[in-house]
């Protein structure tokens, strides 16, 4: 049986876990980067140690003996170079955990002919070769920047300044759009679910 990955990426606010739920329910097991690599942070003392090494001690709490997310962003928000060596340190922690959990998705059957597709969800898939490359597609999920930064404002309710500012510290669609296989433009009104059945299709060729 046969296990393929598709990536799903795209920016803050572009709709990437709504995607991945319409897959999930077309039968794709999603693993969602971003709050397994939390999880990760307290469950490996080796990770928190050497983010400590590159951030600081201060980024753990002295109580809980877990990181202090808020101190890790405002360390790296803009800080390009510490926020690549943080990423460079912990992707192969993460990539590995993804391996296990992928190996135990292996019987969970998705189409017709014996193969197995799981998602992976991150926004970073196609900055980093590293990641890219335990992909056999990627999906790129857009959204019109008006609507990005509205989904953003009533997420994290903050003002759209501020949503505008994460927004633009991250890749731009024009410079993910070349290196993506599929994209989805996610707004109401679209036919997501016909999207996500063609790419089913065509990755369990």
């Amino acid at each position: 049986m046969e296990t393929k990955t598709l990536g799903i990426t795209g920016g803050i606010g572009s709709g990437k876990s709504y995607i991945s739920a319409f897959l999930e329910s077309e039968g794709v097991k999603v693993y969602n980067s971003d709050s397994r690599t939390k999880e990760l942070y307290t469950e490996n003392k080796r990770l928190l140690t050497g983010l400590k090494k590159i951030l600081g001690p201060e980024i753990e709490n002295k109580e809980t003996h877990k990181p202090d997310f808020k101190i890790m962003a405002s360390k790296i928000f803009n800080d390009e170079e510490l926020m690549q060596a943080v990423r460079e340190y912990v992707y192969p922690f993460v990539m590995k955990d993804f391996q296990t959990w992928k190996k135990r998705q292996a019987n969970n059957k998705t189409t017709n002919n014996n193969t197995t597709i799981v998602g992976f969800e991150s926004a970073v898939i196609l900055e980093s070769d590293y990641v890219k490359g335990f992909m056999d597609k990627v999906l790129l999920v857009t959204a019109p920047l008006p609507v990005r930064i509205e989904r953003v404002v009533k997420r994290d309710n903050c003002t759209r300044e501020a949503a505008l500012e994460r927004i633009s510290n991250q890749w731009s669609d024009e410079q993910r759009r070349p290196l993506a296989d599929y994209e989805i433009v996610s707004v109401d009104g679209n036919n997501v679910g016909k999207e996500i059945k063609k790419i089913i299709a065509d990755l369990s060729k």
